[in-house]
């Protein structure tokens, strides 16, 4: 598309849907989805496209990466433009719209976005993926939901996924899930009176359910590694300068767990969990 389409187009997509919320991405020239300018998520794509870069190891085009909850499309979007296979799948219309607008105006064939709940996330449906980034969602979702998608994020990843997340601070509750004792706090979603029609509208919100479940930090790593990754390393730079203390980005590997030659003794041991 020309730069005159473009900008048609995008019109006709915020008469419709609302101006973009979160997603700046330069289209064409000086035409931005937002705005010339630093006015979204730039700082976090920064520190995501940096750390995925750096434990890749091999150039971007050589991935297949899935963006869950992808939003406007900006990190889907990105990793397509280094040449990546890029899936994004997103659970509002009104998002979906504005990613499939910026693939079209950019010309992005390796790029593919669905409609649909990343809840039905499975390797049938989907297949694998080298990396995941599940970038803002898992903290919409309630238990035992939560711990359900986790187990469906490792059985898709075959490399690695990303998790930039909120945690909770504080262990006030505590779900069970396969016999194991998780903690954190539940966050209100929505009026438990919101009809269906206002859920869809709160495009910072979950999906459906009223409530969700913001596990501790030792509890998320718990679990991811109950769900099968096998080591989870922090990303502290590039930096976020305004990232909240309660809010973490972490890289959790799918490899294979390793024995010690010279310590047979631990290696015969479980790794122990994180104490909330």
């Amino acid at each position: 598309m020309d730069a005159r389409l473009i900008e048609s187009r995008k019109a006709e997509l915020v008469q419709r849907f609302g101006p973009w919320s979160a997603h700046n991405i330069r289209l064409a020239g000086d035409l931005y989805t937002i705005g010339k300018g630093i006015a979204g998520d730039e700082i976090k794509l920064r520190r995501i496209v940096q750390g995925v870069a750096d434990a890749w190891r091999a150039p971007l085009s050589g991935l297949r990466v899935l963006d869950l909850a992808c939003l406007e499309g900006l990190y889907a979007v990105e990793f397509a433009r280094h040449g990546a296979r890029a899936l994004g799948i997103e659970g509002r219309e009104a998002n979906i719209e504005k990613a499939r607008f910026a693939k079209e105006a950019l010309g992005l064939h390796n790029l593919e976005l669905v409609q649909d709940d990343v809840r039905n996330l499975s390797k049938a449906k989907y297949g694998g993926f080298d990396v995941v980034l599940c970038l803002g969602i898992l903290y919409h979702l309630d238990a035992p939901d939560v711990f359900v998608f986790l187990e469906r994020i490792a059985e898709v990843c075959e490399g690695f996924a990303v998790f930039d997340t909120h945690i909770s601070l504080a262990a006030e509750k505590s779900h069970a899930f396969k016999g194991r004792t998780y903690w954190g706090r539940s966050y209100r979603e929505h009026d438990p009176a919101a009809t269906p029609e206002q859920r869809a509208g709160q495009l910072w919100a979950s999906l459906d359910n009223p409530e969700s479940f913001w596990l501790t930090r030792a509890s998320l790593c718990n679990a991811l590694s109950h769900a099968g990754f096998t080591s989870i390393h922090e990303s502290i730079t590039p930096a976020e300068a305004e990232k909240p203390a309660d809010r973490v980005t972490l890289l959790a590997f799918k490899g294979e767990r390793q024995r010690l030659l010279s310590s047979p003794l631990l290696s015969a041991q479980p790794v122990e969990d994180l104490r909330d």
